[in-house]
């Protein structure tokens, strides 16, 4: 994030200043300096837990990643349901999960396709996504499918039998979330097949070995890396990349010149599709020309890292002050909601379907459009569906059992604009990946969709 997008932490200074004087102001100005004030504390917690990540190593910064990685929605929603604001929590749920596999891939496709022109991306990754949201899509689908089947056929208790259905996919539905971390991040009973490499999961980056063997696993890493889901991967990544340039530069320079006639390691574009490698020493770093025009000899690898590595402590108290911001600001945030609705004469399902899944994650959004200019397609399907299925496996069940203790119950019925939404996104998102390439026009379908959905809402409600 640039340096001026964390100016707008006065908005949430200002926010917390006068609901604290309790000053009368008006609606619309309380909803902007919340709305506002929230989007650099989420922009500080993802660049919080990238900094624990380089400390912990993969696997517990895979866990920080998927923990943290929608938090900002959770604690709206849980302030929301606190004031008993079920209808907004049911439709920032479906809004999160749109938001993210049509607005944010939708715009990234374009963006990084209007650049680089067609995009290409493993496809693995892709089909177990798409696996992924069709379990999303089954347990938010079916309840309301169950309620209207029920009262159509006069049938009695069905409020109560349907909150019942949705405590029920809720436990069910984190099952499965735990079942997805136990195989993207864990990795666990995933061998590589008969003849494949093994990955190296339990390599750490930091080695300072120079030899042709630590490159290797290095790379490894980085692959697996790519394709593993977890968002916000892009300062872990260009450690890699610089990690591996001066291994890589000083393998060189120790090499008798003219000894070597074989090409250096190449490493794996982001996306990681075959055909798009790049050489490591392409970028060179710190503004130092390339080896062999008279700079001094680069530091190790392991050096390197070390004297880059951010501050444990100050990163995790960072996490911790951004994660309380967060919370006080969605308290005013969300007091705020109805008294904006009104003065605007906006019904909630629209604010709920937009604008908090806009306030949320417009961080992570920014980020991900900078990894398609990247051409690193991978992580943009990483942190773009890996987002929404967070939302429908881990945040929404949270909030159906948090809701006990809430004023008013939620439940997983949704209305059939929404869900009728969600499953045709869920259907694009799986017809546009399934061939391991992306073109611009199929980022403007899928905003298209976005776009007609907002209008429906607007006009009509969820």
């Amino acid at each position: 994030m640039s340096r001026w997008f964390y100016s707008l932490l006065l908005f949430a200074v200002l926010a917390v200043a006068l609901e604290w004087l309790r000053v009368e102001i008006p609606p619309l100005l309380r909803f902007g300096c919340a709305a506002l004030g929230i989007l650099p504390l989420a922009a500080l917690i993802g660049r919080a837990v990238e900094a624990v990540a380089e400390h912990t190593g993969e696997r517990i910064g895979g866990l920080l990643f998927a923990t943290f990685g929608n938090v900002t929605e959770l604690i709206i929603g849980l302030f929301a349901l606190s004031e008993g604001l079920v209808d907004v929590v049911r439709a920032s749920i479906i809004g999160s999960i749109l938001g993210n596999i049509l607005l944010v891939l939708g715009v990234a496709t374009m963006v990084g396709c209007l650049k680089h022109g067609r995009l290409r991306f493993e496809t693995r990754p892709a089909s177990q996504y798409a696996s992924l949201l069709a379990l999303c899509i089954a347990g938010l689908l079916l309840p309301a499918v169950a309620e209207l089947l029920a009262s159509r056929a006069g049938q009695s208790h069905i409020v109560e039998r349907g909150i019942q259905l949705s405590d029920f996919i809720a436990i069910l539905l984190l099952l499965g979330y735990l079942a997805s971390l136990l195989f993207s991040v864990f990795r666990w009973r995933d061998h590589p097949a008969e003849g494949e490499e093994a990955s190296g999961d339990s390599f750490e980056p930091v080695l300072g070995a120079r030899s042709e063997a630590a490159i290797l696993r290095l790379l490894s890493y980085r692959q697996r890396l790519v394709h593993s889901n977890l968002p916000n991967k892009s300062g872990v990544l260009r450690e890699l990349d610089r990690t591996l340039q001066a291994m890589v530069s000083a393998e060189r320079v120790e090499a008798t010149p003219g000894a070597s006639t074989g090409t250096p390691p190449t490493m794996p574009s982001a996306s990681g599709t075959p055909g798009e490698q790049r050489q490591p020493e392409a970028v060179p770093t710190g503004g130092q020309a390339p080896r062999g025009q008279g700079e001094p000899k680069p530091a190790p690898a392991s050096e390197a890292v070390e004297e880059k590595k951010p501050n444990l402590w100050l990163a995790l108290l960072l996490l911790a002050a951004a994660t309380a911001g967060v919370a006080v600001v969605s308290d005013i945030l969300v007091a705020s909601i109805e008294p904006f609705t009104q003065l605007l004469g906006w019904n909630p399902a629209f604010v709920g379907l937009v604008f908090l899944p806009l306030i949320g994650g417009l961080p992570e959004y920014f980020n991900t459009i900078n990894m398609a200019l990247d051409k690193r397609m991978g992580m943009v399907l990483a942190a773009s569906a890996g987002s929404s299925i967070q939302i429908a496996l881990l945040v929404a069940p949270i909030l159906v059992l948090c809701s006990l203790l809430a004023p008013q119950r939620l439940d997983l019925v949704f209305s059939i604009v929404e869900i009728a939404v969600l499953a045709l996104g869920a259907f694009l998102f799986s017809e546009i990946t399934h061939d391991g390439e992306l073109v611009w026009l199929e980022g403007l379908l899928l905003i298209l969709l976005y776009a007609i959905m907002g209008g429906t809402v607007f006009l009509f409600g969820a």
